[in-house]
């Protein structure tokens, strides 16, 4: 017996190529999931916020929206349960609404999606205000039993509170409020 097609087949040239490529994209794909997975792992991210992490990290745009869907499919990744957990630490940092729902828009995160987390959220917005401004300025029981202090006084600390109240994002109507009952007793 002969060995011709053992020898024949040894001396054929094996051709890898139709697997590299696709092997590659496969590889690629893996690695932008692990590294979302990653990101995820730490903190929630908006879609938007987890593009364009990914996207410093890997070229292929496509793959990338392929990885979020997949991962919003599999409910890893949520614009909702992100927006609802942000929003929560927004409060716990004192800020008000009109600032949160500006930092939401620059996170990605659609009006609508916004507003219904809002609506979940039992917060008494002049409550906050008013707490923020306390923990900054002194309460009003503070203020009561400062020396007494001129108009010109009054306006500028008046000032000086509506200013940094604005910052934190709160709205007109709930700094006036808290300005007036700051200044009532005085």
């Amino acid at each position: 017996m002969s060995n011709t097609a053992y020898t024949s087949a040894t001396t054929m040239p094996l051709n890898y190529s139709y697997s590299s490529s696709s092997s590659s994209r496969t590889d690629e794909v893996k690695a932008i999931k692990v590294s979302a997975l990653r990101y995820l792992a730490r903190r929630e991210y908006s879609r938007v916020e987890l593009y364009r992490r990914l996207s410093q990290k890997f070229s292929a745009a496509d793959s990338i929206q392929h990885v979020l869907d997949e991962l919003r499919a599999q409910g890893y990744q949520s614009d909702a349960r992100f927006t609802e957990s942000f929003i929560r630490a927004k409060i716990s940092a004192g800020n008000g609404p009109f600032k949160i729902k500006i930092e939401l828009r620059e996170k990605g995160i659609c009006e609508s999606t916004a507003l219904a987390a809002f609506d979940r959220q039992p917060i008494d917005w002049l409550a906050l205000a008013q707490l923020v401004n306390d923990k900054r300025f002194g309460s009003v029981d503070a203020e009561i039993n400062t020396d007494v202090q001129t108009e010109e006084e009054k306006r500028h600390l008046s000032a000086k509170k509506m200013r940094y109240l604005r910052n934190k994002g709160f709205y007109k109507e709930h700094i006036d409020i808290v300005l007036k009952t700051s200044f009532i007793s005085s």
